[in-house]
C-alpha cells in the first residue's frame, strides 16, 4: 500500500514535470486542445497571439540566438498547428450567425504570423528560410481556417493583412499562399466588376 502511494505521487511529480516548459528553449509538450464554441475559438485565438507576440519580441530584441530560435520555431509550430485543428473542427463556430464574433481575434493572430516571418528575415536574412522551416508543419491548417471563414461569410482579405500571400511563401506555406492570392484576385475582380457595373 505505501509502495503505491509513492509510485502514485512519483507519477504526479513526473506528469507535471514534464507539462512545464524547458526555461532555454521554451518547448511544450504537444497538449491536447478542445475548441467547442466561439468563445473557446476566440481564446484559442487569443492565446496563439500572445504566443507569437513573445517569440517575435524574443527574436527581434536579440535574446535568442538563431539556434534557439529554431527550436522555438518548431515548439511554436506544433502548438500552432493543435490550435488550429482544434478551431477548424468547431462546426459551430463558422455558421454565419456566429462567425463575425471570431473575426477580429482571427485578423490579430494573422497580422502577428506575417510580423513574426517579417521580423524573423529582417533579423535573420541568411538563416530565416531554416528557421521558419518548422512553420509549414501547419500549412494546411492555416488554409483551411480562411477556407472556413469564407464559407462562413467573412471575406478571406478582411481576416489577412495586406501582402500576407508573399509572407506565407517565404514562411513555406504553399497551400496557404495560393489561398490568399486567389482570394485576393477573386476579391479585386468582384471589386472591379461591382465599378464597372455601377458606371
Amino acid at each position: 500500500m505505501v509502495a503505491f502511494k509513492v509510485f502514485s505521487v512519483l507519477s504526479i511529480a513526473i506528469a507535471l514535470v514534464t507539462a512545464a516548459a524547458h526555461p532555454l528553449s521554451d518547448q511544450l509538450v504537444t497538449r491536447s486542445i478542445s475548441v467547442i464554441s466561439t468563445h473557446s475559438a476566440t481564446s484559442s485565438y487569443k492565446s496563439l497571439t500572445t504566443r507569437i507576440q513573445t517569440l517575435r519580441r524574443d527574436i527581434d530584441s536579440g535574446r535568442v540566438t538563431e539556434t534557439q530560435a529554431r527550436s522555438q520555431f518548431q515548439s511554436f509550430s506544433s502548438e500552432a498547428r493543435s490550435t488550429f485543428t482544434a478551431i477548424n473542427n468547431c462546426e459551430a463556430c463558422f455558421h454565419h450567425d456566429s462567425v463575425s464574433s471570431m473575426t477580429q481575434y482571427a485578423q490579430q493572430c494573422y497580422s502577428e504570423l506575417k510580423s513574426l516571418v517579417d521580423t524573423c528575415y529582417r533579423v535573420y536574412p541568411e538563416q530565416a528560410r531554416t528557421i521558419v522551416t518548422p512553420l509549414g508543419q501547419f500549412d494546411s491548417q492555416c488554409r483551411q481556417n480562411l477556407a472556413l471563414f469564407r464559407q462562413g461569410g467573412i471575406p478571406v482579405q478582411s481576416i489577412i493583412p495586406s501582402n500576407f500571400a508573399q509572407t506565407a511563401s517565404r514562411a513555406g506555406w504553399a497551400q496557404t499562399s495560393s489561398f490568399a492570392s486567389s482570394s485576393s484576385s477573386r476579391s479585386s475582380s468582384s471589386s472591379s466588376s461591382s465599378s464597372s457595373g455601377g458606371r
